[in-house]
C-alpha cells in the first residue's frame, strides 16, 4: 500500500487555524483593509489609504455657514515578510509523518503568531500619547485603569469594545486586587486559573495577557527646568529651553505643557486635563535647547482642534517620570506599555504573497472572516533527496486612531 502524505492544503489549513488561536493583539484590532490585498496580492501597491471621519463645528443660527469638506487618509503600509523554513528528507516524511502536527506545524505557526504580535504592539505604542500610571511602576488600583477609561471618553472613544492587553505582572497585579470584587465565586477561580478577569470589568468589554506587551526606555535629563521658548507655538513641534547639559528624549516619551488642555473632539470644551503629548523622533539637547517633534500637533481652532490654547512663553514642560511635580530629574527607566484601547485605534493587514511558479508545490489560505493569510511552499530538490518548505506571511502594522487609545505605563 502507498504511503498516504499530508498534503500542502492540509498543512495550510492547519497552520491558519493555529495562527489565529495564539494572536492576542493582532486578533483584537481593525481588519478593514485587508480586502483591498485579497487575491492580487500586493499588486494594488504596498501601501493603501484609511481613511478616518469627517470632523464638522457645530454652527448656531438661521445662517448656513458651509464648512469646507477635509478628507483625512492614514497611509498602511504593508512592511513585513516573515517565514519559516523547514525541510525533511524523503524517509523523514515516511517514517515520522505521524508527528508532522506536533513536531513542526505547531511551533512553527506559533512563531509566526509571535513575531506578528511582537511587531505589532512594539510598533504602535509610541504612536499612542494618552497614558496612565508611572513609568517603572506597576499599576495596583483600580482607579488608574478607570482614569484611562475617563481619557478615553474624554477623546470621545466608543464605549462600547474597549480592551486592555496588559504585560504578565500587570495581569497578576490587578487580578490579585480584584479577587474580593468579582462574583460570583465560579469567576474569582477563573481569575486564578487564566490569570486575567473572566470577562468585562473596570470598563472594557475584555482583558488579555501578552508576554508580547513593548517596554519603553525613557529618556533621560539631571536637575533641568524645561520650559517653552516662546509663546503661540503651533504644529507639531515645540521649541523648548531650559534642559540639562546631557538631556535627551526618546521616541515615544511622554509630556505635558503648563496651561495647554486637552479638548473633547466632539463639543470642542475643555476636558480639564492638561494635553499630552508623545515624542515622535529621537532628540537631544544643543546648548540648553531642544525642538520637540511631537503628536498630536498643537491646533487650537477648527474642526481638528486638538488644545484649548497654545501655550505661553516659559510654559512649564513636566516629563512622564521626571521626579519633581513640575519639572525636575528623569533617569532612564525602563517600562512595560499595556494598552487601553478601542480596535480602531490600529490595524493590521495582511497581504496574499504570489504564488511560485517552477515545480513547487504551493497552497494558500485567504479567509477575510479569519483575517489571516499565509503560504505554504514545498519543493522537492533530487540532488539532495530533501522536501523543502516555508510558511510565510506578508503584513503591515498601522495606528490609524490613537486618540483611541491610552498606554498604561508599568515595571
Amino acid at each position: 500500500m502507498a504511503n498516504t502524505l499530508i498534503t500542502p492544503d492540509w498543512i495550510t489549513k492547519e497552520t491558519a487555524r493555529l495562527l489565529v488561536n495564539n494572536l492576542k493583539f493582532a486578533g483584537n484590532v481593525n481588519r478593514d483593509y485587508d480586502d483591498q490585498y485579497r487575491q492580487a496580492g500586493a499588486k494594488v501597491g504596498y501601501t493603501v489609504k484609511a481613511r478616518l471621519p469627517q470632523r464638522f463645528r457645530t454652527t448656531k443660527g438661521q445662517a448656513l455657514q458651509v464648512q469646507a469638506i477635509t478628507d483625512q487618509y492614514v497611509p498602511v503600509t504593508v512592511t513585513d515578510q516573515a517565514n519559516v523554513g523547514i525541510s525533511f528528507a524523503s524517509a523523514q516524511l515516511t517514517m515520522e509523518v505521524d508527528e508532522y502536527r506536533s513536531r513542526y506545524v505547531k511551533p512553527a505557526s506559533e512563531q509566526l503568531a509571535n513575531t506578528i504580535d511582537y511587531d505589532g504592539l512594539a510598533r504602535v505604542y509610541p504612536d499612542v500619547y494618552q497614558s496612565v500610571g508611572t513609568p517603572g511602576v506597576t499599576i495596583n488600583n483600580n482607579l488608574t485603569y478607570l482614569q484611562a477609561g475617563a481619557i478615553l471618553s474624554n477623546a470621545a472613544a466608543p464605549v462600547d469594545g474597549r480592551l486592555a492587553i496588559l504585560d504578565p505582572l500587570s495581569t497578576a497585579t490587578i487580578s490579585n486586587a480584584n479577587v474580593a470584587v468579582f462574583n460570583p465565586s465560579r469567576t474569582i477561580s477563573e481569575n486564578f486559573r487564566s490569570g486575567q478577569f473572566a470577562g468585562p470589568a473596570l470598563g472594557y468589554e475584555s482583558w488579555f495577557m501578552d508576554q508580547n506587551v513593548a517596554r519603553h526606555t525613557t529618556g533621560t535629563f539631571v536637575t533641568a527646568t524645561p520650559v517653552t521658548s516662546s509663546a503661540n507655538q503651533t504644529g507639531s513641534s515645540l521649541a523648548t529651553s531650559g534642559w540639562g547639559a546631557t538631556a535627551g528624549l526618546k521616541r515615544g516619551d511622554v509630556f505635558t505643557v503648563a496651561g495647554v488642555y486637552a479638548v473633547n473632539p466632539q463639543n470642542y470644551q475643555s476636558t480639564g486635563q492638561l494635553q499630552q503629548f508623545v515624542v515622535t523622533a529621537d532628540v537631544d539637547v544643543a546648548a540648553g535647547l531642544m525642538t520637540i517633534p511631537m503628536s498630536p500637533a498643537i491646533i487650537t481652532s477648527g474642526p481638528f482642534q486638538t488644545v484649548t490654547n497654545s501655550p505661553t512663553n516659559t510654559a512649564a514642560i513636566l516629563v512622564v517620570g521626571a521626579t519633581s511635580a513640575v519639572a525636575g530629574t528623569l533617569a532612564t527607566l525602563v517600562s512595560s506599555q499595556s494598552l487601553l484601547y478601542h480596535p480602531d485605534a490600529f490595524t493590521m493587514v495582511m497581504a496574499d504573497l504570489e504564488m511560485p511558479q517552477g515545480g513547487a508545490e504551493s497552497s494558500r489560505v485567504s479567509n477575510n472572516q479569519l483575517g489571516i493569510a499565509l503560504r505554504f511552499v514545498k519543493q522537492y530538490n533530487i540532488q539532495t533527496d530533501q522536501n523543502a518548505a516555508r510558511l510565510d506571511c506578508l503584513y503591515g502594522w498601522k495606528t490609524i486612531r490613537p486618540e483611541l487609545a491610552a498606554r498604561a505605563w508599568g515595571a
